[in-house]
């Protein structure tokens, strides 16, 4: 049986997780509803350019073209900083290895967030470059990578770009997928007859860019707030259960006190009446 000293050190060691849980899961929730906030602003805009995208699909084609079919397939892993979020980084890794396992040509890949990071050197699986970004990502950070990429294109190292990422379903869940960054099927009418200012070519020439930055900085806004979500719902059960186990260390502890005095008052009680006796 477990002594009182024994029991009010665990307590002690519980009471030091409850604490650091809590610390955490504040962090987490004002990290997400920044992120909650900024990604519901930035996913119609993201929408009104994967919409303009796909109904001028050729003309921005034209300007972010690959000239070498045989490259390697280019893969952005997004997945998180941290590692304290459940299984989220494990899903989408698990994810990739099957994609990597069925990819016919060589792999040219780019990490993003830490964890993919040391995944990828624990695994001894290569990759290109590692992009760490903030766990509440700027837009300019997303657009160093896109040059990369584009630099890439030009060279003709790469013949496609695919995004793995953890698709935000609700705060509860999040699934990994995989989105073709040049790839949207262009099946939008185009509506009528618009007018560009200056021309057609001019115009497309300098959205494309921002289209594709656009898109790609929506993912990994998706991601982020995947691992917020995931890690403050961790955070969340792991403060909860060390409430809950410390109710039932103090519980024990009292109840071991209570024991230790009514035995005493019994001892006690026993000598008193005995001496009463003699």
């Amino acid at each position: 049986m477990a002594t009182v000293q024994n029991l009010k050190k665990k307590l002690q060691v519980i009471r030091s997780t409850k604490k650091l849980t809590l610390a955490m899961k504040t962090a987490s929730t004002v990290k997400y509803s920044r992120l909650n906030t900024l990604y519901g602003n930035y996913e119609k805009y993201e929408q009104q350019c994967v919409q303009l995208y796909k109904k001028y699909r050729k003309e921005f084609n034209d300007v972010f073209y690959f000239n070498n079919t045989n490259a390697p397939v280019c893969y952005i892993v997004i997945g998180a900083n941290q590692g304290m979020c459940g299984a989220f980084n494990s899903e989408l890794l698990n994810y990739f290895e099957s994609i990597l396992e069925s990819e016919e040509k060589p792999s040219f890949i780019f990490s993003c967030g830490e964890k993919v990071g040391e995944y990828f050197r624990t695994k001894g699986i290569s990759y290109e470059r590692e992009y760490n970004f903030d766990d509440i990502p700027s837009y300019f950070q997303v657009q160093q990578l896109f040059e990369e990429i584009c630099c890439l294109m030009q060279e003709g190292k790469i013949s496609s770009v695919r995004i793995v990422y953890p698709e935000y379903i609700n705060m509860m869940k999040q699934a990994p997928v995989v989105y073709d960054l040049f790839g949207a099927d262009g099946t939008e009418s185009d509506n009528g007859n618009p007018i560009f200012v200056p021309d057609k070519e001019t115009v497309i020439s300098n959205a494309s860019k921002k289209i594709f930055v656009s898109i790609l900085y929506k993912k990994v806004l998706e991601a982020a707030l995947g691992a917020q979500a995931a890690t403050l719902t961790t955070m969340r059960s792991a403060y909860d259960t060390a409430c809950e186990y410390c109710v039932l260390l103090e519980t024990q502890i009292n109840r071991i006190r209570q024991g230790q005095v009514t035995a005493d008052v019994i001892e006690i009680s026993a000598e008193y009446s005995t001496k009463e006796d003699e």
